[in-house]
């Protein structure tokens, strides 16, 4: 977690919310994990991880993102799984919005590096994503201790 904190308020919602670096960040309960379901919310060690790493600084972010595309690329070379070309291009575009935009609905799509990792572990197959989220966890643990 950060220890450098500017304050500390509560949304409409209740909710808290963080404010470091410019930057807003509503703080997730154990109750909204099991509330709202998105991709990574399927597993919990996942979910925690992704969580910490969401109000990790950016650099740490990006730091994490390689190393998340790493592992990915390592595993799937040792599976030789074989991807056609047309599935790895979609898999790192980024959704469009209005007039070709694009759109930035979640909280990692505003770093691309971070969004395209995400994207691809997303899209790797179910056995191999279940075999590495606790490598995954385990290293952004391990790299945002040292912040």
């Amino acid at each position: 977690m950060r220890s450098r904190l500017d304050h500390e308020c509560v949304d409409e919602s209740g909710s808290r919310v963080e404010s470091s670096e410019g930057r807003n960040r509503r703080v997730m309960s154990n109750e909204d994990v099991h509330d709202h379901k998105r991709w990574y919310d399927q597993d919990p060690v996942l979910a925690r991880a992704l969580e910490q790493l969401r109000l990790a600084p950016d650099k740490y972010q990006a730091q994490v993102a390689l190393n998340i595309m790493k592992i990915l690329i390592e595993h799937e070379i040792e599976e030789v799984t074989q991807r056609p070309v047309e599935e790895l291009d979609s898999a790192l575009n980024v959704r469009q919005g209005d007039a070709g935009k694009p759109a930035y609905r979640r909280w990692y799509d505003l770093h691309e590096t971070l969004r395209s990792a995400m994207q691809m572990l997303q899209d790797c197959p179910d056995d191999l994503q279940k075999h590495i989220i606790p490598s995954i966890a385990n290293m952004i643990e391990q790299t945002l201790t040292s912040i």
